[in-house]
């Protein structure tokens, strides 16, 4: 199943929100949640799973964006940008102390928007795989690196994130710089490389079974020495993994 990034719009203004949120779903970005107070925000932290928020930083209550920035940084270390008509020294310097991963001044333009938005994904992407001690390549910048969090791996759909189930992948594939993750209904691409990602997956369901290939021996309906059968798609398997798939997959 392909779960779409849940997208939380922070934002007092009826009509900005409701702005926003058009662009973001004309772009993919289906699951979209709005509050436009510092409680709300906060109510829908805590019954959904928020992948990044927007926020707007004078809410009109007692508690604002900051201060919703701060809750989340303690709480769900989760990217967010701050969308504000306020750009002046003393909020630039309670900003900061929140780390955002942008900043946008309204009037706010839709193609800067979704360019910031794709850019605190990825970055935050990158960051939770150097935290994992995956070393990333000289070319990290251009890396669209599969990220595993909660049994879902993070990857780039077009113009979008989104959330796969890694128990409906059936097999990664090598192809040059990039690797194809093919599930039932769909093949996706991410740039990275096998031996980065194996280290992110649970070694009760993946194994790599050959130089191009790592497989989920869930969905190995048959195997022999040399190969499995994947719904009718053999994969081959090599004699240095020989003896390692043989046990993964008789268990």
């Amino acid at each position: 199943m392909v779960n779409l990034v849940n997208v939380l719009i922070v934002e007092d203004e009826v009509l900005i929100a409701q702005d926003l949120s058009e662009i973001l779903y004309d772009v993919g970005y289906k699951s979209i949640h709005k509050a436009r107070s510092y409680k709300q925000a906060i109510d829908h932290l805590q019954n959904n799973t928020i992948d990044f928020a927007l926020i707007d930083i004078n809410l009109n209550d007692k508690n604002d964006g900051i201060q919703l920035a701060t809750f989340i940084n303690h709480n769900y270390q989760i990217p967010f940008i701050y969308i504000t008509s306020y750009s002046d020294v003393q909020t630039i310097a309670e900003v900061k102390i929140t780390k955002p991963s942008g900043f946008l001044l309204k009037p706010y333009n839709k193609d800067l928007l979704i360019v910031s938005i794709e850019l605190a994904l990825f970055n935050y992407v990158n960051k939770k795989v150097a935290l994992q001690t995956i070393s990333l390549s000289n070319n990290a910048q251009n890396d669209d690196v599969g990220l595993v969090i909660n049994n879902q791996i993070l990857l780039k759909d077009n113009y979008q994130y989104i959330k796969i189930d890694i128990h409906e992948i059936w097999w990664f594939e090598s192809d040059k710089n990039y690797i194809i993750v093919k599930t039932e209904s769909k093949k996706y691409m991410i740039r990275c490389t096998l031996k980065k990602l194996i280290e992110q997956l649970p070694a009760t369901l993946f194994v790599k079974c050959y130089k191009q290939y790592i497989i989920n021996v869930q969905h190995v309906q048959s195997f022999s020495a040399d190969s499995a059968n994947i719904y009718g798609n053999q994969i081959p398997i090599s004699r240095n993994t020989q003896e390692e798939v043989m046990q993964l997959l008789k268990r």
